[in-house]
This record gives structure tokens, C-alpha cells and sequence, in this order.
């Protein structure tokens, strides 16, 4: 298959997925695909009109397939409008059928010893793949009224195929569709219209099985169908720049996956997205979307701080988004400064603890408190950040920061163990001396007081940065909003607002405050 530019063929049969935001332009860009041969490309409309009638008409089959066929033909050239072919189509089937089954009796009079079974026309194919994917539901034409029996609840249940749910129509349709196309290429229009995401994938999956002769090109904006395609090749629609062809590494984690298709499509509009810690509706995406509010800037929350480095890498290694840089923010943490200063290059590592560190900056919570005219005692407010750490507390923090410090030294060692090609008898003779603490470049002790000392040094009465940078921000941000007077959610509420609304003149003298306390600590504002 060839994509409109002529430059990029997608060899193989497999399964095309064609990614781009909502509208009519990807629809447009792939009705340009053409193929290397007289290959023919047949196309499903993502606006079908999945209206049964409870009788249809009555024709033979070539009178049906020549209606069924115009309708394709007016659907192509229409591809904004509502299909009308379903009829056409169930009647083609049921023609189709009725005459292979006349033709069978025909040869099975003439020579019932030699004739055989039956063969499976498109409308038993549609039959029993309808069974697969509706267990307990069964197909049923009669008198060219086409029924549904359905067993679901043990009882024996007749209805009109007019009465299926919008679900079970769409599924009736596409699978007809699937069955009368020709070996090819078949483009379809948003699969999953109509199905819960399960049964689109189940749906999809039984249909590519049962049609190997043909190359199914998916056109969606759904991400998590994009990805449940089996060995998929991936193409973008820019409404700029057209299709583009797109190279997704094989051995990624689905949701790194996802993330990236996601970040490729985004870069239609954007020009940089940010990699952040937490989910939709964490601190941290409502903060950094705050920060990053600019129209050129998509702030992605993908969860763990590994998956930051990774979305981060595999952006950039990839190329799947030409136009977009990547920028990815991590949490302080635990880590130790030699991993937060070793980060590859377009990731941040916050100087803080957190994320929720941010919101408890001195120059935050003063700026909350004179917008609300409230009184604020920085040295009083430092102090109960130190005192807010019991001593059970500090240590726990010495050992959290102690572990973070051993445990890649330990890695290194095991993985040094794995390269040495010994033996296993060798190997176990050879443990004691390779987990001799006195054979190691590091001391454990040493870095256990070192961190130590640290926190003792910082906790009680340490300064501003070296607090937050220590102590878990999410058990101080409660007392960032106390000391300003607020429940917690209206106080990250108004941090974020002000953000937003550098135009608001109640809110500007806040706005200005706020961006001068969080710009040592956070990337560039706008790219």
C-alpha cells in the first residue's frame, strides 16, 4: 500500500492504523491510498446509517449487488453523508446464499455421492462469527425479515433485527461488509463507533482472522483501539502535512505506547509536550498544565517517574513527532543527587521533594497570604515545617535516602556477577568474596551516615530548600494552606487559577508573585 505522497509504501498484510484528530481530514487523506497493483481498496464510512428495515426487499442477486454497489459507490463519493446501503447489502446476502444453496441441491441431485457439504457463503460466515463475538445470540431470515434469537437469559427470545441495540446492528453491518469485500484492502472509518472498547477489540479480532486475504486500514482518534491491533503498522494524519508513516519500537509497554501515539498526534497542534509524574487528576497535572498554559504546550501525566524517562527517550529516539520536543519532570524523591544530576538531557528533576513542595515555596504561601490580606510569619512558618517531622519520622527518611544511594551500587554488582560468563559451581563458590562489603568502591556505612548527617543537619531548623527538598511535600502542603488560611483543595485551586489568569486584574499582582516563586524551579514557561 502506498501513502498519497507516493514515497512510503507499508508492505505486508498487516493491520493499518491510521491516527489523527477528530474531523474529516484523516477521512479525506486516506481516501488517496492507493496500492502497488490493481489491489482493490473498498471503504467503510465512519457515518453509517445502521437503520434495519423488518422486511427487506425482495431481489435477486445480481439485481442486489448492482443496488449495493451504487450505494458504496454514492457513500464514497459522499463520505460526509449517511450511508443507505445496509438494506441493499442483507439483501445481497440472502440472495447470495439462496442461490449457492439452490446450486448445491442442483449438483446434490445430480450426484449426491461426490457433492459434499455445503459451503459457507458470506451470510453463514456472518452467522457464525456473530455467535463468537454475541454468545447466546443467533441470527435468523425469515420470509426476508431478518430476526435475532436470543438465549441470554435461558428463555428462547425472538425480536426484529429493527429492535437490536445500535451496538449489535453496527456489528451486523461491518461483518456483512467484511464478508462481501473483495481480497484487498478495506479502509474503515472509526471501528469502534457504537461498541463498548472490548467488544470492538473482539470484534475486530475475529473479523481479521476470518478475512487473511485482506488488509484492514483502521482511520481513529481512539487510542486504546489503535493499540489493541496486532501487529499494526502506525501512520499519522496531519491536517497539514498528510500521512505520515511511523515506527512504534515493538518491545515498548502498551501504555508507553499509548503515551507516544498520543504525543505524536498532539503534534498537529503542539510544539512541545511535558512528560509529568501522576494521572489526570493529580497535583501534578493540575499544576504543570497551569504553568505550561501556553496554546503551543500538552502537559502528559504518565505515572511513575521511569515512565518520564522512558516516554522522554522513546519520543525522541523514535521521530514520530517531528515537530515536537519533548520535556519530561520528575519528582526529587529520594533520589540521590548523582541520579538526579545524570538525567538524560530535556528531563527535570525537581530541587524539591514533590511536586505538592512547590505549593509550600515561602514565596507561594506569602503570595496566597497577601492576596488575602493574612498575616504570614516566615520564620514561624519554616519552623513548623522542620517540627512537622517526628523522630520515627527522621529516620525513616535516613533510610528511605540511604536506600535510594545503595541499591543502583548493588545493581551494578549483580549485573557485573551476570557478565562474568562463570560456571554456576564457580559462581557459588565465588558469592562470599563478590558480597565481601571490604571488596565493594562504596561503603555502605559511609552512605548511611552521610545521609544521616544530612537530615539531622537540615530537620529540625534548616533553611527554606533544604527542608522542602527532605521532607515529603504531601504532608506539608496541608500546612502551606492552613498557615494561608484555606482547606487544601481551595488553596491548590487558587495557585492554579492565578496561573491561568495573568489577564484577571484581581488576580495579576498574585499571578506575577507566584511565576517569580516557581520559575528557579520549574523549565522555561513557554517553549
Amino acid at each position: 500500500m502506498i501513502l498519497p505522497d507516493g514515497t512510503t509504501r507499508l508492505e505486508g498484510n498487516s493491520p493499518v492504523v491510521v491516527i489523527g484528530p477528530n474531523g474529516s481530514g484523516k477521512t479525506r487523506q486516506t481516501r488517496n491510498l492507493r496500492t502497488a497493483t490493481d489491489i482493490t481498496i473498498d471503504f467503510v464510512n465512519a457515518l453509517r446509517n445502521t437503520r434495519v428495515a423488518p422486511e427487506l426487499p425482495v431481489m435477486g442477486f445480481d439485481t442486489a449487488r448492482s443496488n449495493f454497489q451504487g450505494q458504496k459507490n454514492q457513500a464514497r463519493n459522499a463520505h460526509w453523508e449517511l450511508t443507505s446501503e445496509f438494506d441493499f447489502m442483507l439483501s445481497q446476502l440472502i440472495a447470495q446464499s439462496s442461490m449457492m444453496a439452490m446450486q448445491f441441491v442442483s449438483r446434490f441431485r445430480e450426484n449426491s455421492a461426490e457433492v459434499g457439504q455445503p459451503e459457507a457463503g458470506p451470510l453463514e460466515r456472518v452467522e457464525d462469527l456473530w455467535k463468537k463475538v454475541y454468545p447466546g445470540r443467533k441470527l435468523l431470515w425469515r420470509d426476508w425479515k431478518p430476526l435475532v434469537v436470543s438465549t441470554v437469559n435461558g428463555d428462547s427470545v425472538e425480536y426484529s433485527a429493527n429492535q437490536m441495540s445500535d451496538g449489535e446492528k453496527a456489528a451486523l453491518y461491518l461483518a456483512g461488509r467484511v464478508f462481501l469485500a473483495d481480497p484487498g484492502v478495506l479502509v474503515v472509518d472509526e471501528p469502534e463507533t457504537h461498541f463498548h472498547s472490548l467488544l470492538a477489540v473482539r470484534l475486530w479480532n475475529a473479523l481479521e482472522d476470518a478475512r487473511p486475504d485482506v488488509r484492514f486500514v483502521y482511520v481513529t482518534h481512539d487510542l486504546t483501539f489503535a493499540l489493541s491491533r496486532r501487529d499494526a503498522r502506525y501512520v499519522l494524519a496531519s491536517p497539514t502535512d498528510g500521512l505520515r508513516a511511523i515506527e512504534i519500537d515493538g518491545d515498548l509497554p502498551g501504555d508507553v505506547a499509548g503515551a507516544l501515539l498520543g504525543s505524536a498526534s498532539l503534534s498537529f497542534y503542539a510544539s512541545r509536550v511535558v512528560f509529568c509524574e501522576g494521572e489526570e487528576s493529580s497535583l501534578d497535572r493540575q499544576l504543570y498544565s497551569a504553568w505550561f498554559n501556553g496554546i503551543d504546550t500538552v502537559v502528559k501525566p504518565v505515572g511513575s517517574c521511569q515512565m518520564v524517562l522512558r516516554c522522554v527517550e522513546s519520543l525522541r529516539r523514535s521521530g514520530i513527532a517531528q515537530s515536537l520536543s519533548a520535556t519530561g519532570i520528575i519528582d526529587g524523591d529520594f533520589h540521590s543527587d548523582a541520579f538526579k544530576g545524570g538525567v538524560p538531557a530535556g528531563v527535570h528533576a525537581l530541587r524539591l521533594h514533590e511536586v505538592e513542595s512547590l505549593y509550600c515555596l515561602v514565596g507561594v504561601v506569602r503570595a496566597i497570604c497577601e492576596h488575602l490580606s493574612a498575616d504570614f510569619d516566615e520564620p514561624s512558618y519554616l519552623q513548623q515545617l522542620g517540627a512537622s517531622v517526628s523522630e520515627a519520622q527522621r529516620h525513616q527518611l535516613v533510610v528511605q535516602r540511604w536506600k535510594a544511594r545503595i541499591e543502583p551500587n548493588l545493581a551494578g554488582i549483580v549485573s557485573g556477577v551476570s557478565k562474568k560468563g562463570h560456571s554456576l559451581d564457580n559462581l557459588v563458590k565465588e558469592l562470599p568474596n563478590i558480597f565481601d562489603p571490604s571488596n565493594w568502591s562504596f561503603s555502605p556505612q559511609d552512605l548511611l551516615q552521610e545521609e544521616k548527617k544530612r537530615v539531622e543537619s537540615v530537620i529540625p531548623g534548616g533553611a527554606e530548600e533544604q527542608l522542602l527538598s527532605l521532607i515529603p511535600g504531601k504532608q506539608l502542603v496541608p500546612l502551606a494552606a492552613r498557615t494561608a488560611g484555606m482547606q487544601l483543595s481551595a488553596y491548590t485551586d487558587l495557585v492554579a487559577k492565578a496561573l491561568v489568569n495573568a489577564e484577571d486584574v484581581a488576580l495579576k499582582p498574585l499571578h506575577d508573585k507566584l511565576v517569580s516563586a516557581l520559575t528557579p524551579y520549574l523549565p522555561e514557561r513557554f517553549s
